[in-house]
């Protein structure tokens, strides 16, 4: 439930008491949590979709008793999860998101500004998807089965709400942990600051030999591990733009494992990306591990040599 409170912990005072209101056992089912304006908030579990009433009971009935926002309170609501700063967050809603506290991550709709031909920020917000992250210690015991006790460069694939990133904190426990019979030195490059979230709150358990480089584009956070802090092992979330997969390319023959994760339902699907293709090809990982899905969030599905 701890893991709910922190995602609606930035949300306006209303919206916040609202949700905090629900039952507790349904808080602890919830995964997403989305405003669009004009349109009730809806609560997503496995189970199915919710919808939430001004009083915070949850139901499956579409009715006048549900909590409608509306397009100024959604304007307030990512107002309110920048801190009330959108200033400062400007380069990360550029990319549709604002980071929360452990993990969490609210997704951001709405009207593109440009500037010489890029995106510069978001305006005319029309919605908001709150993802909850949730910490399964010892989710990873079956993976590391898997591909083996001895640390070795894998891919993770799966689809949004797999749990992917949710493996990668467990793994890192895993390597770098203080019981670990072999510790690792494990540097994470946390791009959205979405896997160990050092940098807005909180953060979260990575092992005690984990080094953390926050907010930093992968490419350079790569080229920074290699040449000032001498790990094991690198970890990425979601990888696959040109830069990030030529630094990559550039650390495989460094001595240096690399444990990353990729969007994808299998591995034919992702090697019709072509720098994902270009990683496999290049045999910078040994094996990869296909998740079976949202309904089973960190299951494996199959483990395939390279």
């Amino acid at each position: 439930m701890k893991d709910f409170l922190n995602a609606v912990s930035l949300l306006p005072k209303d919206v916040e008491n609202m949700l905090c209101a629900i039952n507790n056992d349904f808080k602890c089912k919830v995964n997403e949590i989305r405003f669009r304006s004009n349109k009730p908030v809806t609560l997503n579990t496995k189970e199915g979709v919710f919808y939430c009433t001004k009083n915070g009971r949850v139901t499956v009935n579409f009715n006048d008793d549900l909590y409608f926002v509306d397009n100024k309170k959604l304007q307030e609501i990512v107002f309110s999860l920048s801190r009330r700063s959108i200033h400062t967050y400007q380069d990360m809603l550029a990319k549709g998101y604002l980071p929360l506290k452990n993990g969490c991550k609210a997704g951001v709709a709405g009207s593109a500004v440009i500037k010489d031909g890029a995106v510069y920020s978001i305006s005319s917000f029309s919605g908001v998807n709150i993802r909850i992250s949730r910490d399964f210690i010892g989710c990873s015991k079956d993976l590391i089965k898997a591909v083996g006790e001895k640390c070795t460069s894998f891919l993770i694939i799966g689809q949004p709400l797999s749990g992917k990133t949710t493996l990668l904190r467990d793994l890192c426990r895993t390597y770098a942990g203080e019981n670990a019979f072999e510790p690792q030195k494990v540097v994470i490059v946390d791009e959205r600051d979405e896997i160990a979230s050092k940098s807005f709150g909180g953060g979260v358990d990575v092992g005690v030999h984990t080094d953390v480089l926050s907010l930093f584009p992968k490419e350079v956070g790569i080229d920074i591990a290699l040449r000032t802090l001498s790990p094991d092992v690198i970890v990425l979330d979601e990888i696959g733009l040109d830069d990030e997969v030529n630094a990559m390319l550039s650390g495989m023959n460094s001595g240096v494992k690399f444990v990353a994760t990729a969007h994808g339902n299998s591995l034919d699907e992702v090697l019709l990306r072509p720098n994902i293709k270009k990683l496999i090809d290049a045999r910078v990982f040994n094996k990869v591990v296909v998740l079976k899905g949202k309904g089973a969030p960190t299951e494996i599905q199959e483990v395939i040599e390279i």
